[in-house]
């Protein structure tokens, strides 16, 4: 007797593992139907297999279970093939229902495609622009560290330059005819920081020194006493929102140039720094910027 209830026993906990794994399938459905049908099915017939094997151990071993126990094995297989047929053509009717829905899905998707292309009062997607001002720059003030002249060009220098970074930039600049070598280390500058890095005669240049420019003329532009390396330089009416990498500078540039009182400006209006004061050439006015 006990051993046939623990022979029964083992035949529910496969018959467990089986239900536990047809729920299973049917929660993951949605995925991969057909996948889940086959493995399923052969999950199912695996189980079966054991449940059959276990029961032909009790009818070979010949056990005097007694009328209980026939009972309950007999009234156990009938569950056991109700509820695997009932969990099965759930699953089916779950996956007909699923197919369904994405046939409506994709018929509705189609249809509203369709009418949009055809109706002409659907408005296009609009790009914004970004205006082309002096917010686009990304202007910092700077202090060179070091300057050197460039190894292959006689009329560059090569300089290190703190722009309030982790690490200084390298900057390449044409200045060694208007600023002596003496007068390049440790000031402080208006460095334009987006444009893209490049090599100069084979040294890498990050960013570009800002100068008030004529052909007779070039002039540092200095930043107002007090600026620290990585300060923003700013003109009023114009949102700063940098590019990340500049490509419009030279239709900037056109704005840009000193006045009267010798102030960097953009469209007449001075370049600041925040508290600080305006941006200035030492003697060059109503001179273009560059």
């Amino acid at each position: 007797m006990n051993v046939a209830r623990k022979q029964l026993n083992t035949i529910k906990i496969f018959h467990a593992k089986l239900l536990d794994t047809l729920k299973r399938l049917q929660n993951d459905l949605a995925n991969n139907y057909n996948q889940d049908i086959e493995r399923l099915k052969f999950e199912q017939e695996s189980l079966k297999a054991q449940v059959e094997a276990e029961l032909a151990k009790l009818k070979k071993q010949k056990i005097q279970t007694g009328n209980d126990i026939e009972i309950e094995v007999k009234s156990y297989i009938d569950n056991v093939k109700k509820e695997d047929t009932s969990t099965v053509k759930t699953i089916e009717n779950d996956k007909c229902s699923d197919n369904i829905d994405v046939k409506k899905n994709n018929q509705t998707f189609k249809t509203e495609k369709k009418q949009k292309k055809n109706n002409p009062a659907v408005p296009a997607k609009t790009s914004i622009t970004t205006p082309v001002d002096f917010g686009r720059l990304d202007l910092r003030v700077a202090k060179i560290l070091s300057a050197s002249k460039h190894p292959n060009a006689d009329a560059l220098y090569v300089e290190t330059i703190d722009v309030g970074e982790e690490k200084p930039r390298n900057v390449v600049s044409g200045l060694v005819k208007f600023v002596p070598l003496e007068a390049m280390s440790n000031r402080m500058v208006v460095l334009l920081c987006n444009l893209k890095p490049s090599k100069i005669r084979g040294v890498l240049s990050e960013a570009m020194v800002m100068c008030a420019s004529s052909p007779e003329n070039v002039e540092i532009l200095e930043p107002p006493p007090g600026s620290v390396p990585g300060d923003y330089i700013n003109v009023d009416g114009y949102t700063r929102s940098p590019d990340k990498v500049l490509k419009v500078f030279e239709e900037i540039a056109q704005d840009l140039k000193t006045d009267e009182n010798f102030q960097a400006t953009y469209k007449g209006i001075p370049w600041t720094v925040a508290d600080k004061g305006a941006v200035l050439a030492k003697s060059l006015k109503n001179i273009k910027i560059k």
